[in-house]
């Protein structure tokens, strides 16, 4: 898949298919990069490998660029799925974008609707960074839960703050208190995705951060407190590394500018190994949520596949056992209305 003029920042995948031959029926993938847009891809179908849209304006593609409240895209740091792919989330520098998207059906038997754009998408609501001394000035992560429909949208500064926005009320939900943030910028923020059979009402409210001072930080979302601190065994300094909490909730796994990737120990924060597996800095890690394989890859250009234990292997004790899988309320949709540009105001 080609189309980014610059470095790529960051990759989402869909939960769900897409609906529409513009999408090929099949997974779509939403990346950010370095050139101020953000791009959606078909996985499957007959457009696999294209670009079905291209973000690059503020408002909207299916209007005329020169508007000035059209502007061009300044800086797009990350991109996320809302609302099992009902809308995406754009960090547009100190706001959050909110859109809203369509992919068109293509008539192949039509030359002229053939040869029409593929997709097309709406701004609904832009939020902004609270004005306080310690917010920051631009956003560097987003994360949201994409499984279920939740409007609950967390969002890291470059102040090292890390916000929980709800997108639908658009307003502040919690904040981390300054005495557990990181001393230096985040790189990673994630919610933890458990597998169905590892779920439980306890497990869908934490998620991890990792930045840039050598930690990697498990938190509980009701509480906005660290659970646990991840250090010692993975280096990480200048680089943007995104590091993997394991579907099964017992270990998180950290790649390291020294070409070797961690794993942790989740129940009592200690290293239970590493691997130098690359010639440079490793960048980003994942697990495979079935089979519990790990790949990683990193600056060398090289992407690594590590194999899980045989099925027979005898498993070591401890850890934590498959909990019940608790479905949450659902929130409402965001909602498609007029453009609304809202400054963030913080919890009373």
């Amino acid at each position: 898949m080609a189309g980014h003029q610059a470095d790529v920042l960051s990759l989402c995948p869909s939960y769900t298919d897409s609906h529409s031959t513009g999408g090929g029926g099949g997974p779509l993938l939403l990346t950010a990069a370095a050139d101020h847009t953000a791009r959606l891809w078909a996985l499957n179908g007959s457009h696999a490998g294209a670009d079905l849209i291209c973000f690059d304006r503020l408002r909207t593609n299916a209007k005329p660029p020169q508007r000035e409240e059209n502007a061009p895209l300044e800086q797009v740091q990350d991109a996320q799925f809302l609302c099992l792919d009902s809308a995406i989330a754009l960090a547009l520098g100190s706001r959050l974008g909110i859109y809203k998207y369509e992919l068109h059906v293509q008539d192949a038997n039509d030359d002229i609707k053939r040869l029409q754009r593929l997709g097309s998408y709406k701004c609904c609501g832009i939020l902004s960074l609270p004005k306080e001394p310690s917010s920051g000035n631009s956003i560097v992560a987003v994360a949201a839960s994409n499984s279920v429909m939740s409007g609950t949208v967390l969002v890291a500064s470059s102040s090292k703050r890390i916000y929980v926005w709800d997108v639908a009320a658009e307003k502040v939900l919690a904040a981390v208190p300054e005495a557990s943030m990181h001393t230096r910028p985040i790189t990673c923020l994630q919610l933890a995705q458990p597998h169905a059979e590892f779920q439980s009402a306890q497990s869908m409210d934490l998620f991890y951060t990792a930045a840039m001072d050598g930690t990697a930080k498990l938190w509980d979302l009701r509480s906005m407190q660290e659970c646990r601190c991840f250090e010692g065994g993975h280096t990480h300094a200048g680089q943007r590394l995104r590091c993997r909490l394991s579907p099964c909730l017992r270990f998180l796994c950290a790649p390291s500018e020294d070409g070797s990737v961690c794993a942790y120990d989740v129940r009592t924060g200690r290293v239970l190994g590493s691997r130098h597996c690359h010639r440079d800095a490793v960048c980003a890690v994942d697990i495979h949520p079935r089979m519990g394989g790990l790949a990683s890859g990193g600056f060398d250009g090289k992407v690594h596949f590590h194999r899980a234990p045989l099925p027979g292997a005898p498993r070591k004790a401890g850890g934590r056992g498959p909990g019940n899988l608790v479905e949450g309320p659902g929130i409402e949709r965001v909602r498609e209305a007029r453009v609304r540009e809202v400054e963030m105001d913080l919890p009373m």
